[in-house]
């Protein structure tokens, strides 16, 4: 069995790591935000250099903006910057990123690492990237991410920050994932209510729900407790919920073969 280790970074931000096939331990991060205020007491005065892969779902301050640094003090040979075109020119053009280090995408596509697959897919949200002076560029569209990690019979769905919206079932039918990471927070993306209608009418496939994107601010209204609630007027399995805070200073640990 193949062990697949989640953190929750606080926020939207997660790390992924697992073996891949000959053994050497892969790590995936996704929007991770290293000035948030949830998070993990470790990561405050870390310096984190073991990325393979750091994925930016849209150009949002509260999503992209560690991703350079991530990149540039990573230790790992081929690391690589995931992003739609317009984020990836932004980062070379203003935050150092080398040409080499960017890989460029867009929704529908997929490229295949070897000891996993990234495919780029449709969020309902906005975009924008933001230059040191303040001037406001064009951040693409926003979107989301399905990781497929065969060795682990993992399926990871990131959602970035969204609303419900259709193409949710095109996700499902398509890539079946088992792994959810969804925004719950309200205002800015689906709240509770939306995101266990996400769950119930589109992602069939679901071992393990892991709402994000809430309790960072005031704003943010969404609750994990009215999550529970929404989802059970849904009627979807509760026990498949993960309480994402509990993974913020330890990994969700999980098996291939719970996966499968």
């Amino acid at each position: 069995m193949t062990s697949l280790n989640i953190r929750w970074l606080g926020h939207a931000g997660f790390k992924i790591s697992f073996p891949d096939q000959e053994g050497t331990q892969r790590s995936i991060y996704v929007d991770a935000w290293l000035q948030n205020p949830l998070l993990p007491a470790e990561y405050k005065d870390k310096t984190v250099d073991d990325a393979d892969l750091v994925l930016v779902t849209h150009g949002h301050f509260d999503h992209s903006s560690s991703a350079p640094d991530i990149v540039n003090k990573s230790t790992k040979q081929g690391v690589k910057l995931i992003s739609n075109f317009e984020i990836g020119e932004h980062f070379k053009r203003h935050a150092g990123v080398e040409e080499g280090k960017i890989d460029r995408m867009n929704k529908g596509g997929t490229i295949d690492y070897g000891f996993c697959k990234i495919t780029q897919v449709s969020a309902d949200h906005s975009s924008c990237c933001v230059t040191a002076e303040g001037h406001i560029e064009s951040g693409g569209e926003a979107t989301g991410f399905v990781i497929h990690i065969p060795q682990c019979n993992a399926r990871i769905y990131h959602g970035g920050d969204t609303n419900v919206f259709s193409d949710m079932k095109i996700i499902e039918d398509l890539y079946h994932p088992n792994i959810l990471m969804i925004p719950i927070g309200d205002r800015f993306t689906m709240g509770p209510e939306g995101a266990a209608y996400a769950c119930a009418n589109f992602f069939k496939s679901a071992k393990h729900i892991l709402p994000m994107h809430f309790g960072t601010f005031p704003l943010l209204t969404g609750t994990y407790e009215d999550f529970v609630a929404k989802l059970g007027d849904y009627k979807v399995d509760t026990a498949l919920l993960v309480n994402t805070p509990n993974f913020k200073d330890s990994d969700l640990c999980l098996q291939s073969a719970s996966l499968a």
